[in-house]
């Protein structure tokens, strides 16, 4: 009788062990968990690269002069979709406008191309690609070519604008990238093409 107990109760301390390995670990739940990042030291004009769910991500501290660029007619006329109306972003207002941002100083996006997902270079100096080049981001793999809201410029071959992830500003210098507000909405948000 006793070994029958302990038959029964190694089934049940085994069940227990499997069923616990079946559950994911602190490490995997942390792979899409949402990051804090402190941007308080950065300079204006500064580009920041982290890291969320695997995924490089920029933190750009726009100075004046990038922002004005943004809403200028001759950029307006040579970009794929100004507007972000294609679904690559979340659902939230902050991904529309010229801004793309909560805070038109500070933008953040997924730093991935979506062409052929590169990171593309941070090239902030006008007229340093082409004649026209107003400054921001420029892709090493094929060319694609972004302003500083991460907006495809039309002649790239990248379909999409770069994707905006959920985030939320949880004080005046902390970001908080995974989660478009503190009750977790857009948490699990994935666009069309990384």
């Amino acid at each position: 009788m006793p070994l029958r107990c302990l038959g029964a109760g190694a089934v049940g301390l085994f069940a227990d062990v499997l069923i616990d390995n079946m559950n994911p670990g602190k490490a995997v739940e942390a792979l899409g968990a949402p990051i804090d990042v402190d941007v308080s030291r950065m300079e204006p004009g500064q580009l920041l690269l982290v890291e969320w769910k695997k995924k490089p991500v920029w933190i750009l501290k726009r100075e004046d002069w990038m922002l004005n660029t943004l809403a200028e007619p001759s950029l307006l006329r040579r970009l794929k979709d100004p507007h972000s109306k294609q679904n690559q972003q979340p659902a939230q207002a902050y991904v529309n406008g010229n801004y793309r941002a909560l805070r038109p100083d500070m933008f953040v996006a997924v730093a991935l191309c979506t062409h052929m997902q590169c990171i593309p270079d941070y090239r902030p100096a006008p007229h340093t690609v082409t004649p026209w080049w107003p400054g921001g981001f420029l892709c090493p793999c094929h060319g694609s070519m972004y302003d500083f809201s991460a907006r495809v410029l039309e002649g790239s071959p990248a379909p999409l604008n770069i994707p905006i992830p959920p985030y939320y500003w949880k004080t005046a210098t902390v970001v908080t990238i995974g989660e478009a507000n503190k009750s977790g909405i857009d948490k699990n948000w994935t666009p069309e093409i990384w």
